[in-house]
């Protein structure tokens, strides 16, 4: 449902969109980011399409504009006298100055990013797992069909260790163990990220009403916060996974934000109600601002480095929920996915033969880098959000 694989199409669409950094820079003559531009649309174009063709565009053309923009309307950086200065911009100067900004955002980010150097390395494996994800099948097929003509001579199994040309072995069917870890982990990842993007933004939602508004409306959505926290989870899941037809990737995705909302929320409603103490929440209330302005612009920024760091929390957890459920075959199984090659490894006896041992702990090791990978990336996230620790950036 929501696989995408590198196409023919999306290369022609980044070699389009493309052109729209490259030309920005040869106008301003910021030659080499306009080649990273260009080379950013070109592979976002072709992993995603428009999907990811257009928002690397507009990120590439943003960051060749910060290169060159000068805002000659600021005596401190134009040079220009203070009477000269009318303070009076076109919408084009409007346009350019956003743009220069947002470019110097995505600046200010990478050198975070390569500053933390545990951050940084997570982040490369992370961006690893999604390239391998989306142009992997493009250089490894998936191999879905049983191989039994590569059955050796006296053996009882299809199972083969790894060799020099399959070098992660063949499974129960003669398969070639790579290529399910290639073509297997988009769906797993994508669910996860889902599942971990709808829990944070209800926990923020729900948080920030209850801290702000209070009453009643605080009473109800703690008392349900509190009713899913008694339950025990696994369990729960387990009963969930049995009454309903879990077939589609964004049901469980949803499933799994349901059930990891409510602590996230809380610790937002606790942020919430020290943070409407503030002076500046209670001069946007004063105003008149409304719920969605203050939660928008005075709340949620000042816990956006709390609330990324539990995202990825969030989707650890529920790409473990995912992965049990597949190996417990309380969800329609569909290959390629590493969740099914371990449950399929388990059922076809690849716990007691050795020469089945990578189709069992490749998944497994994939899923735990990965992990491993998220948590190192919180590091960075730390900084990027977080106004102490980006100072001297």
């Amino acid at each position: 449902m929501f696989a995408t694989v590198a196409s023919p199409t999306g290369f022609i669409i980044g070699l389009i969109v493309g052109f729209v950094p490259l030309g920005v820079a040869i106008y301003y003559r910021k030659w080499l980011a306009g080649i990273s531009g260009y080379i950013a649309c070109v592979l976002s174009g072709f992993a995603c399409g428009l999907l990811g063709g257009i928002p690397m565009m507009l990120m590439a053309t943003a960051v060749v504009i910060s290169y060159a923009y000068v805002n000659r309307q600021d005596p401190f950086t134009s040079l220009a006298k203070l009477e000269e200065v009318n303070f009076k911009e076109t919408n084009r100067e409007f346009f350019m100055r956003q743009m220069a900004e947002f470019g110097s955002s995505l600046r200010a980010t990478a050198r975070m990013l390569l500053r933390n150097k545990s951050g940084f390395i997570g982040f490369l494996g992370v961006m690893f797992f999604i390239i391998v994800s989306v142009f992997g099948p493009l250089f490894v097929p998936y191999e879905g069909q049983p191989q039994f003509s590569r059955r050796q001579p006296g053996a009882t199994s299809l199972f083969q260790g790894p060799s020099p040309q399959f070098p992660l072995g063949l499974d129960w069917q003669g398969r070639s163990v790579l290529s399910h870890i290639v073509n297997g982990g988009q769906t797993l990842i994508i669910t996860s990220v889902l599942a971990g993007l709808m829990a944070t933004a209800l926990a923020v939602l729900l948080g920030s009403m209850a801290g702000l508004l209070g009453g009643i409306v605080d009473q109800i959505l703690s008392a349900i916060s509190n009713f899913i926290l008694t339950m025990p989870q696994t369990p729960l899941l387990l009963v969930l996974a049995g009454l309903l037809t879990l077939n589609s990737n964004f049901v469980l995705a949803l499933l799994f934000a349901a059930l990891n909302w409510p602590s996230l929320m809380r610790a937002i409603r606790a942020q919430v109600l020290s943070l409407r103490e503030r002076d500046y929440v209670e001069a946007a209330r004063a105003l008149d601002l409304g719920t969605w302005h203050i939660i928008s612009r005075e709340v949620f920024p000042n816990m956006i480095s709390y609330i990324a760091v539990n995202m990825i929390f969030s989707i650890r957890a529920a790409m473990y929920n995912l992965v049990l459920l597949v190996i417990l075959g309380l969800v329609p199984l569909k290959e390629p996915d590493w969740g099914i090659m371990i449950y399929m490894g388990r059922q076809q006896g690849a716990l007691f033969n050795p020469n089945a041992s990578a189709m069992l702990m490749a998944p497994i090791i994939a899923i735990a880098v990965f992990q491993l990978c998220l948590v190192l990336f919180t590091r960075s996230l730390e900084e990027i959000f977080n106004p102490r620790l980006r100072s001297n950036v």
